[in-house]
Order: C-alpha cells, then sequence, then structure tokens
C-alpha cells in the first residue's frame, strides 16, 4: 500500500516531541526476582510538526509502555521527554499547558470511554478541566463542532457509547483528544478492536485531521501496511529498543535491520511469489523482557548472528542507503 496522498509533509524540521534514552522497567510479585519486566530499554525519537511517525513491532515489545510515557501517564525510569523543548516530567508532574498539548487515543474505545458518561459529558470534559469553553451554551456549540469534525452527528451527543458502534466509539475518542487543540496525538494501536472496512474510515479520518489541523501523530500499531498507509517516518521496536528507524519508504523498500526483513516478509501480500518474496522464518520464540539476552537482542532469532553480536550491543547507525535510515545491527550493510 502507497503513502496516503492526505498524508502532508512535515512543515519544520524543529522536533516538536523528543524522547532521550526512555528506560521502563515494571516491578513486583514475582518478576521482581529476575529484575522486573524491561518494557524499554534506551528509546531514542524525534517528532515533527505536521509528521505522522509510525511505530510497529511484536505485542510485547514495549509500544505501549512507550506510547504512555510519550503523554506523560507513566514516568520513565531513566530518560526524558520534551515538548518544544521544555521537560515533560517535572518535580510537580506534568505541566497543564504541556499536557494540554499532547493528547492520546486508545486502543479500546469501549473501555477508554466512562459509560456512565453522555457522549457530550466525555467531550466536554477536557474542555471543563482546561477552561475552553464558558458557560453550558458554548460548551455545548463546541462539543457539537468537535463531533462534526470526526463524522458524528452533533444530535446524538445526549446518548451513552454503549449505543455507538466501535468506529463510532472511537471517533468520540478522537473528538475527545482534539478538544484541547493539541499538537500532537499519540495514538496507541487506535484500529487494532475494529472491522477491516471501519479501519480503513478511522486512517483516513486521521490523515484528513493531519491535512486540515496540521497535527503531528505518533502512531502506533502491529499491521505494517496501515502504518505504512499513514507515515513519513516508521520506527520497528523489538523487545523494549528501536531495531530500525527511518523514512518510510526506505524502511519498507529496503529494510536493513534482518528483524524488519522478518516482519515484512510476514506481511500478506497478493501473489507473493510474482514479487519475489519469500517467507523469513526465525528460530525458536522472543526471549523474556525479564531476562532479555546479552548483546543484540535479537542474535538468538537471527540467521545472521555472530559472536559479536551476543557480546556487543549494536546501536542505530546508517544503513546502506544513508540519509536519516538507520538500524541497531552490526551486520546492516549486508542487507538485501
Amino acid at each position: 500500500m502507497a503513502p496516503s496522498p492526505d498524508v502532508r509533509e512535515p512543515e519544520a524540521r524543529e522536533p516538536v516531541l523528543r524522547a532521550v534514552d526512555l528506560h521502563k522497567t515494571y516491578r513486583g510479585g514475582l518478576l521482581s526476582r529476575g529484575g522486573g519486566v524491561r518494557a524499554v530499554a534506551g528509546v531514542d525519537l524525534e517528532l515533527y510538526a505536521g509528521e505522522t511517525l509510525g511505530i510497529v513491532g511484536e505485542s510485547g515489545c514495549g509500544k505501549s509502555t512507550l506510547a504512555r510515557m510519550l503523554v506523560g501517564l507513566e514516568r520513565p525510569d531513566q530518560g526524558e521527554v520534551t515538548f518544544r523543548g521544555r521537560p515533560f516530567f517535572t518535580r510537580g508532574g506534568v505541566p497543564r499547558d504541556i499536557r494540554r498539548r499532547v493528547q492520546m487515543v486508545f486502543q479500546d474505545p469501549l473501555t477508554s470511554l466512562n459509560p456512565r458518561m453522555t457522549v457530550h459529558d466525555i467531550v466536554a470534559e477536557p474542555l471543563r478541566v482546561h477552561r475552553l469553553a464558558q458557560g453550558s451554551r458554548a460548551m455545548r456549540d463546541r462539543v457539537g463542532e468537535l463531533l462534526t469534525l470526526v463524522g458524528l452527528s452533533p444530535d446524538r451527543m445526549n446518548r451513552f457509547p454503549h449505543e455507538f458502534s466501535g468506529g463510532q466509539r472511537q471517533r468520540i475518542g478522537i473528538a475527545r483528544a482534539l478538544a484541547t487543540e493539541p499538537d500532537v496525538i499519540v495514538c496507541d494501536e487506535p484500529v487494532s478492536a475494529l472491522d477491516m472496512s471501519v479501519q480503513a474510515q478511522v486512517v483516513n479520518l486521521f490523515a484528513e485531521l493531519q491535512r486540515t489541523l496540521g497535527v503531528a501523530l505518533v502512531f502506533i500499531a502491529h499491521d505494517l501496511a496501515v502504518v505504512r498507509h499513514v507515515s513519513h517516518r516508521v520506527g520497528v521496536m523489538y523487545l523494549g529498543r528501536v531495531a530500525e528507524t527511518g523514512p518510510a519508504a526506505g524502511v519498507y523498500g529496503a529494510p536493513a535491520h534482518p528483524y524488519t526483513m522478518a516482519l515484512l516478509s510476514a506481511a500478506p501480500v497478493p501473489k507473493p511469489r510474482l514479487k519475489g518474496r519469500s517467507r523469513i522464518m526465525l528460530a525458536g520464540d522472543p526471549p523474556s523482557p525479564v531476562a532479555p539476552p546479552p548483546g543484540c537482542r535479537f542474535h538468538t532469532r537471527c540467521w545472521k548472528a555472530t559472536e559479536r553480536c551476543a557480546e556487543v550491543e549494536p546501536v542505530l547507525e546508517p544503513g546502506p542507503d544513508g540519509g536519516d535510515h538507520h538500524a541497531a545491527c552490526h551486520y546492516a550493510e549486508r542487507a538485501s
């Protein structure tokens, strides 16, 4: 799937959101004996105004933990998040004005919306918290505008979430995220709980909102085709780290990391033999995040691995095509 023509190019090269060396380990109970679950282990990323950064990877690789740190719902054990150069996490928590500018759309719209609140109250809540509308009439008019923006009728704002379909509930969640007029929206698997036909509608809605509002998106998903369709740049995560990052065309067209190659080979395409593709079968199961392997975290499943891979952890370096395309692999130059 080619990138959507509605995805506009970034307007500036100064990051609106930046993460540096993020780490997050969950401890407690039996997991603490092994040092805890190392969900995120040294992730760097930059997001520019008007851009979509896609994050892909297997379940359990740390994508959702990363998303929660980017919006301030989780405090990293190490590292820093900045919004337009300002520290995200302070001693008093995330500053109110930064929290207003960075919003989130959750994976499951059924559980992320309060079932006891009407759609009006759900969308109006951030308006009240940030004092963005004064008076009940102004509040109702603004809620109506937001619902119209995401393709829902304002006449239904007095209904409850269970009275809507899954796709409509996700649109309500998007309207709630847009209420504070954010610069950044972090989307954590926003279409994985939806039917295929509805997924396309929601993905196209994100592209349209970005085109009209200029909002920057971090779009997290395990569906490679969806991420390619909406993203300017893509980051591939494996076991808490970024294995490869770069422009979407480069990562999908000429993957430099063996893990990215394996992911792309597993993605369904029509008539793969005619496209010269064959499935790459990885050995074994993904290692446990409680005790990740030394060196390169992918070396236990990689067909290119050598003793060096088991001893020395690779860092992100320019791949074979150079530029902004980077891969954390000692043998990325051998990518084919």
